[in-house]
């Protein structure tokens, strides 16, 4: 059995079992083996097995991971050897029975599934994630393989040189960047996708968040800003974001909405109380939906703002839309929460849809719609809207 096991005296007493995959170690919540101690960073290290010894990867800690009294950003304990994480000092246990090896760092391609038997299979999306954390991208990864159904073909880059070396081998239909990552940072990485690969869909993610990251990524080119997740529900929400964002790409276009599924996008930019602007498009009407730190602010669409403006937006079949840096809108015309929002707008949308599938009215005639104790009548064809504040109903 192999662990590590603290036994630094000013540290609390703890240990760690190693499996087969890599261990995060750092004082934030979501680490396999948490420290909280404060020289230790949220997200420290990562250790794994490799043979007999231990690797182990530094995540830019701000006080430091030593082996052998020296500084580094890799390195190797063999068994009964120590390491330091600021300053806390673990110590390397280890049985005589050795792990196979482990593929290391750099690009690394995932292995193709097995064909699915009956049928011809579906097309491949090449996707290639950037992040320092090797436990992050084989965690996500699998999942990500998983929820696709194996319809991506998942490559990964622990570094900058290690993505720009994969994208030259290999046509890529999405980069997934974290901003924070060694030599090179994510943003510089991004900026030089951007002018070597034009048109490529980028998406930022990372585990420290701000509004000013969040407008210098969509600024230069990304498609969206993420928080990186720290479980497997928001690992699945992700991924249904990004694979809308690779939909568009196989549909010829940038992105059927009816696809697209603009409300999950909503849900991501509110629950991350973030700040931005959905710019949405369709060949008869573009629009905007403002979100404020979480909350949807505004909306217009044609001649229409605040609520109806957002329902119509929401109802569009077909279109684009892009994730714009917020500004703040002329007037606040929205003040209802989000959740209701996107409720009140599913809805209307499947009002809409029975109302299509009815036959419609003779010309001439009344169309008459019961709402509660009321009865309005509307002439057909004529489309029904909410009476102004204040007006007799």
């Amino acid at each position: 059995m192999a662990r590590l096991v603290v036994i630094s005296q000013s540290a609390a007493a703890s240990t760690c079992e190693l499996g087969e995959g890599w261990t995060t170690i750092g004082r934030a919540d979501g680490n396999t083996f948490q420290l909280v101690e404060p020289s230790i960073s949220g997200r420290h290290c990562e250790v794994r097995l490799h043979g007999g010894e231990l690797l182990v990867h530094d995540l830019l800690s701000t006080n430091g991971t030593f082996v052998g009294g020296h500084k580094i950003s890799e390195a190797v304990v063999q068994p009964d050897g120590t390491l330091r994480l600021g300053d806390v000092e673990l110590r390397f246990e280890n049985s005589p029975i050795s792990t196979a090896p482990q593929p290391g760092a750099g690009a690394v391609a995932r292995t193709e599934p097995a064909p699915v038997p009956g049928g011809e299979p579906e097309k491949k999306f090449q996707v290639l994630f950037v992040d320092d954390s090797r436990a992050f991208l084989e965690l996500f990864g699998d999942l990500c393989a998983e929820f696709s159904r194996q319809t991506w073909n998942i490559h990964m880059a622990t570094s900058a040189d290690a993505a720009l070396s994969r994208l030259r081998e290999q046509h890529v239909d999405l980069v997934l960047l974290d901003i924070t990552m060694p030599m090179l940072d994510g943003l510089q990485l991004l900026g030089i996708i951007n002018r070597r690969y034009p048109g490529l869909k980028i998406a930022v993610m990372t585990g420290s968040a701000t509004e000013a990251k969040r407008a210098d990524a969509l600024a230069n080119g990304a498609e969206l800003f993420l928080e990186k997740p720290v479980t497997a529900d928001g690992m699945k929400s992700v991924f249904n974001v990004l694979h809308d964002l690779l939909s568009w790409n196989r549909e010829g276009f940038t992105g059927a909405l009816r696809q697209v599924h603009l409300h999950e996008i909503i849900q991501v930019e509110c629950n991350g109380r973030h700040s931005s602007i959905l710019e949405i498009r369709n060949p008869e009407m573009r629009g905007q939906i403002f979100i404020e730190a979480g909350a949807v602010t505004h909306a217009a669409a044609g001649d229409l703002t605040g609520e109806p403006a957002f329902y119509r937006l929401l109802s569009l079949r077909g279109g684009d839309f892009q994730v714009k840096p917020f500004r703040p809108p002329p007037p606040r015309t929205i003040d209802t929460r989000w959740e209701f929002l996107l409720m009140d707008a599913a809805r209307a949308t499947d009002e809409e849809t029975i109302l299509i599938k009815k036959p419609a009215a003779p010309e001439g005639e009344t169309e008459h719609v019961a709402m509660g104790e009321n009865i309005i009548a509307v002439p057909a064809g004529v489309p029904k809207s909410k009476p102004a504040d204040g007006a007799k109903k």
